[in-house]
C-alpha cells in the first residue's frame, strides 16, 4: 500500500507541477507596443538617473 502512495506521489506530482507551469504560460499576456515603448523609456531614465546619481558618500564614483 505505501508502494502505491509512493507511486502516485512521484508519477501525479510532476504533471501537476508541469500542468500548473503551463497553465502559468498560457495566462501571460504580451505588452502592446505601447505599453513596451513605455516601459523602455521608463527603463532608460532609470539608467540617466543613476548615471547621473552622486554617489560618493557610498564610496562610488567621484
Amino acid at each position: 500500500m505505501s508502494n502505491f502512495l509512493w507511486l502516485v506521489a512521484v508519477m501525479i506530482g510532476p504533471l501537476l507541477l508541469g500542468g500548473a507551469i503551463v497553465y502559468g504560460l498560457m495566462r501571460q499576456r504580451r505588452l502592446t507596443p505601447n505599453e513596451m515603448k513605455r516601459s523602455d523609456m521608463a527603463t532608460r531614465e532609470l539608467y540617466e538617473r543613476d548615471e547621473a546619481a552622486d554617489t560618493r558618500h557610498l564610496g562610488g564614483r567621484s
